[in-house]
């Protein structure tokens, strides 16, 4: 039950975020921007790492001791929808027709990166915190 609660907390959070993110871009890039290969890496692959580097902190926050000190179960269910958007994401694009895997990847790449990047601060935080106030042994 703790993996799917995180699960939907990381997609949940995710879903908003990058529909919040897809609204900044479309009223904050020109569309000269948006044609180039940078540019396109730029606004969508800065808002998948934002989003999804916010995704995965709210996921391990939302995923509760004793659960998540096994570092196994924890990547699980943290990394777990952030995954699953970009699988989805990678889905309807090729069934979009012929894809443009490169404009696709780099952006899917960087979402991943902010995915394991909020992971592992909300670890280091919860290690420095857990080590001043240990949970009470059962």
């Amino acid at each position: 039950m703790d993996l799917i609660i995180s699960w939907l907390v990381g997609l949940a959070a995710w879903f908003v975020l990058n529909t919040v993110g897809a609204v900044v871009v479309v009223e904050a890039a020109s569309p000269e921007q948006l044609s180039s290969f940078g540019g396109a890496v730029l606004w969508h692959g800065g808002v998948g790492f934002v989003c999804t580097l916010s995704a995965a902190v709210l996921a391990a926050l939302a995923h509760r001791a004793p659960w998540r000190l096994r570092t196994g179960r924890n990547a699980a269910a943290v990394l777990g929808g952030p995954l699953a958007a970009v699988i989805a994401d990678a889905a309807v694009l090729a069934a979009g027709g012929s894809p443009d895997w490169g404009v696709f990847l780099v952006p899917a790449a960087l979402s991943l990166v902010g995915a394991v990047a909020g992971w592992l601060l909300v670890r280091a935080l919860r290690r420095t915190t857990d080590a001043r106030d240990p949970a009470p042994r059962r």
